[in-house]
């Protein structure tokens, strides 16, 4: 008899065929870490009827026909020869241990369950510090959750108190970047969809505020590798405002696709900007100049200074920025025109280049 206790929508379950209790509640472990309760069947053609993603089979199971199928065999720890002849006897991809192979059972599961991985990834750099570049990634972020599809937002200061309060969503439930400290490996892009803080299609990645989080000595950027290759998966586009310099700033900066630079029109900033160019070496970059525009450093003086093809596009001073964030309003400030114009330019580019 078959055991289906989860139909979703269309999706193709995880089934196990036959098995003791013992190793069904191991493989329901496993399913649990990427957030997919296991189908149980009998027989082969019970298991084969499902269609399932992953196939697994128990090693006391007698050979059976399965075709060109992935068969992974599952056997208990005080009976690994038994498990590795049943997979001779079933030609299977693989064996399985239990419970010692528990974890990499769910990173295999992540692996099978996950949505191609199509999105993309852009980071946000600033040539100087207050440059904004939290605003710009949050904007950004906005106008594109305004289409189709679902966007991440990505908090990359770790120390920064937390962008949630910048949106007014510091109390809405859902995970942290201390809460993925643990996470090593593969995460499923559906469980990381399911886990974030959520205000319509706009997906929030934040650090918590210090005060109010019990693991902020593990700001959980660790993960982080891990955690933009599982968006790729759950998201159509994230946005990555990406914190400094250092070894954090390297590892989300590493998957990133394209980076947007904002250089202050000051002769400073743009000598930074230059420098940063030369880091950032081959990713493709777009560098925008913010204003107010200073010693008439316009915007095609700054594109020359950067070997940049001229005009760098100008992003204006927004009257009502810092009230906005300090209110807890950034994602409902009204955009001018000006700026508008400068986003929907930006997210061109990031969609031109998945093209």
């Amino acid at each position: 008899m078959t055991q289906q206790t989860w139909t979703p929508n269309g999706r193709r379950p995880v089934v196990l065929v036959g098995g003791s209790q013992f190793l069904r509640d191991q493989v329901a472990r496993s399913c649990a870490a990427v957030g997919v309760p296991p189908v149980f069947a009998d027989r082969p053609a019970e298991a084969l009827a499902l269609d399932p993603v992953v196939l697994l089979v128990g090693a006391e199971q007698p050979a059976a026909v399965y075709g060109s199928r992935e068969v992974i065999v599952v056997g208990a720890a005080d009976d690994q020869a038994g498990a590795w002849a049943g997979a001779a006897a079933l030609r299977a991809a693989s064996v399985v241990i239990l419970p010692q192979g528990v974890g990499w059972l769910a990173e295999h599961l992540a692996e099978r369950l996950s949505p191609a991985a199509t999105g993309t990834v852009t980071g946000f750099l600033g040539a100087a510090g207050g440059s904004g570049v939290s605003t710009l990634a949050t904007w950004c972020a906005r106008e594109r959750a305004a289409g189709t599809g679902a966007v991440l937002l990505v908090d990359g200061h770790p120390y920064g108190g937390g962008l949630d309060l910048a949106l007014g969503i510091e109390e809405h439930p859902g995970v942290r970047w201390h809460d993925l400290g643990g996470i090593r490996g593969t995460l499923g892009a559906e469980q990381l969809a399911a886990a974030l803080p959520t205000v319509g299609s706009l997906a929030v990645l934040s650090h918590a505020d210090q005060r109010r989080s019990d693991g902020w000595g593990e700001h959980g950027m660790v993960s982080a590798g891990a955690v933009l290759e599982a968006a790729r998966g759950a998201y159509a586009a994230s946005f990555v405002d990406l914190g400094g310099t250092g070894q954090l700033y390297q590892e989300l900066l590493s998957a990133c696709d394209r980076v947007v630079l904002l250089a202050p029109a000051r002769p400073r900033g743009v000598a930074a900007a230059a420098q940063l160019l030369q880091v950032l070496g081959a990713l493709p970059v777009t560098v925008v100049l913010r204003g107010p525009v200073l010693d008439g450093l316009d915007t095609w003086l700054a594109a020359e200074m950067l070997g940049q093809a001229g005009p760098l596009a100008y992003l204006p001073s927004v009257r009502g920025v810092a009230q906005a964030e300090a209110g807890r309003r950034l994602l409902d400030l009204p955009l001018p025109r000006g700026v508008r114009r400068v986003v929907r330019g930006i997210l061109a580019g990031t969609e031109a280049g998945a093209a």
